[in-house]
């Protein structure tokens, strides 16, 4: 099987990309490489250009976009919206496997995959109208997928949030009670304390008084009873 983002990079290049010049008869054919994504070569020169630097093999790059924290989860969502794993994805790599052992100089990537797209239509009835549909519905199993964690998600925001924030919400109110009764006592002893000590400076200074009067009238009895 190719790599995950194989025939999309494919699709993209056929769509971009001219066909490039046969190869020069003397060239010698090398090995036959193991076919993997269809990572397509830059167009051939001509014999005109035979004189410029050789080409580069490219590949249209994926953009990945934000990469996540936890690959795992990237792995999920990948397993489930795979095109490698959908029918079409098969049906092409049975037109285009057998071609793996044609070099690239002889049928340039790209070529081969064109190929096995024609062979496809013409023995299994697929379209590329099919093909770029398997997207629309990868596309669209991943949107399930994203509806599907929002409710989970909003579940969790109920059970674990929510229910926290009223809880919290009920202590705050409850503090905030028990702080103005703690004020209200405070303020209660301040004013019992206060009465208190008036009232034990109003009895001591009263005591004093009447302790003086009463030995003033004994002074004056002991005088009387004298004569």
């Amino acid at each position: 099987m190719t790599g995950k983002h194989g025939f999309l990079d494919a699709l993209k290049q056929v769509a971009f990309e001219e066909e490039p010049a046969p190869p020069e008869k003397h060239t010698p054919a090398p090995a036959s490489p193991a076919f993997s994504t269809p990572t397509f070569s830059a167009p051939m020169v001509s014999p005109r250009d035979a004189g410029a630097a050789s080409p580069v093999p490219y590949a249209l790059p994926i953009d990945a976009g934000v990469v996540p924290d936890n690959d795992a989860v990237y792995q999920t969502l990948l397993s489930k919206t795979d095109f490698e794993s959908t029918p079409t994805a098969a049906t092409i790599h049975k037109f285009l496997d057998p071609l793996k052992a044609i070099p690239d100089t002889v049928m340039p990537s790209n070529i081969k995959f064109k190929s096995a797209v024609i062979q496809a239509t013409a023995q299994a009835g697929l379209t590329e109208d099919g093909i770029l549909g398997t997207f629309d519905t990868l596309k669209a199993k991943l949107q399930q997928e994203k509806d599907a964690f929002g409710g989970k998600s909003q579940q969790f925001a109920t059970r674990e949030i929510a229910g926290r924030q009223d809880e919290i919400r009920k202590i705050t109110e409850q503090i905030t009670e028990l702080q103005q009764e703690l004020a209200r006592l405070s303020n209660e002893l301040v004013d019992a304390q206060g009465k208190a000590t008036h009232a034990q400076s109003q009895f001591e200074a009263a005591v004093l008084r009447r302790g003086s009067e009463l030995e003033q009238q004994k002074a004056l009895y002991a005088s009387l009873l004298k004569g």
